[in-house]
């Protein structure tokens, strides 16, 4: 199965695509259900609302989101080789990670923010690439700005960007200075459309409050999602552990842009501890980097008995959960 999964060919594209639709059947075949709002702010409601007249499209944006993401990661390991080759397993790891979790195949902000976060860490990524002024920085805080108008908590994914001006940006002052600005425009933008078009003070400032406010409410959890979680967290801490050990081998680039995942991974696991309601919506966050651990493990392990062992146990979990959701 290892070996299947760690070719290039056409047909591992086609199997994840259907592993993708098998576990979100049952949403396909209920086109109307409601999307959720939780944690969704002014954009996303607005989103969904313009969606409420064309129920049967429920469905399809869904599924066009969660394709979007799978082709997403495989280009961005693509262009910058985080497993070292063309690899289509961070996709196959993420449709697993995200198949066990029913709770969350609805249309939802934290899938939209999840696709910002990854075109962010792609900037940042490509900004490691030289040592001259970059204004991706820029970039990436904007589109960070930008996950906040969809989903409540994503201002917290500035640290990952200041982290890595920290780490390896040292002496580029105005860089921060960049960060600061693409992270106000778009709120920029937003009060302008409050104050000039609907004229409505009142709710720039519901706005604000929407994205920086805490609730602390406890989750609503399934206990076989609840398993399903637990099982993947402790292959993902095992497979980065593994891969703290492998980027002492490698080139000073690949293991900045580890790094920079890893910083990701422990933002979005301290966000589910400071606000455990986050949960499980936020497993699409933790889902992005847990799945480049574990696809870097099984594309690297020079057992393949341990790295089949791996796959089996993540097929057989969603199927048990689709089988007691």
């Amino acid at each position: 199965m290892l070996r299947f999964f760690r070719s290039s060919g056409i047909m591992v594209l086609i199997v994840i695509i259907l592993t993708g639709i098998l576990t979100w059947l049952h949403i396909l075949s209920e086109p109307a259900t409601v999307p959720s709002c939780k944690y969704g702010t002014l954009t996303y409601r607005a989103l969904t609302g313009w969606l409420a007249d064309l129920p049967r499209w429920y469905a399809w944006c869904r599924m066009f989101l969660l394709l979007l993401m799978l082709i997403m990661l495989i280009a961005v390991n693509n262009r910058f080789l985080l497993i070292e080759k063309f690899s289509y397993l961070p996709s196959v790891c993420f449709v697993l990670l995200i198949g066990g979790i029913p709770e969350i195949h609805l249309l939802n902000p934290a899938i939209i923010a999840t696709i910002l976060l990854v075109i962010s860490f792609g900037t940042i990524a490509k900004s490691l690439e030289t040592e001259r002024l970059s204004y991706l920085y820029f970039t990436a805080s904007v589109f960070i700005s930008i996950a906040t108008f969809f989903y409540q908590y994503m201002y917290v994914y500035m640290l990952a960007v200041w982290a890595a001006l920290a780490l390896y940006r040292p002496g580029h002052w105005r860089e921060w200075v960049f960060t600061v600005l693409g992270f106000a425009l778009p709120l920029f933008f937003a009060f302008s459309w409050f104050f000039l078009v609907d004229d409505d003070y009142t709710k720039a400032g519901v706005f604000i409050k929407e994205i920086f406010s805490i609730n602390r409410i406890p989750p609503s959890i399934s206990l076989p999602s609840t398993i399903f979680m637990l099982l993947c967290m402790v292959i993902g801490v095992f497979a980065a552990l593994r891969l703290t050990q492998y980027l002492g081998t490698k080139k000073v680039i690949y293991s900045r842009r580890a790094n920079i995942l890893i910083l990701i991974s422990a933002i979005t696991a301290g966000l589910v501890i400071i606000v455990p309601d986050t949960l499980p919506f936020a497993w699409y966050l933790l889902a992005f980097p847990m799945s480049f651990f574990i696809a870097n493990y099984l594309a690297n392990t020079r057992s393949f008995r341990w790295g089949n062992f791996v796959l089996l146990i993540l097929f057989i979990a969603v199927a048990t959960v689709r089988i007691f959701f």
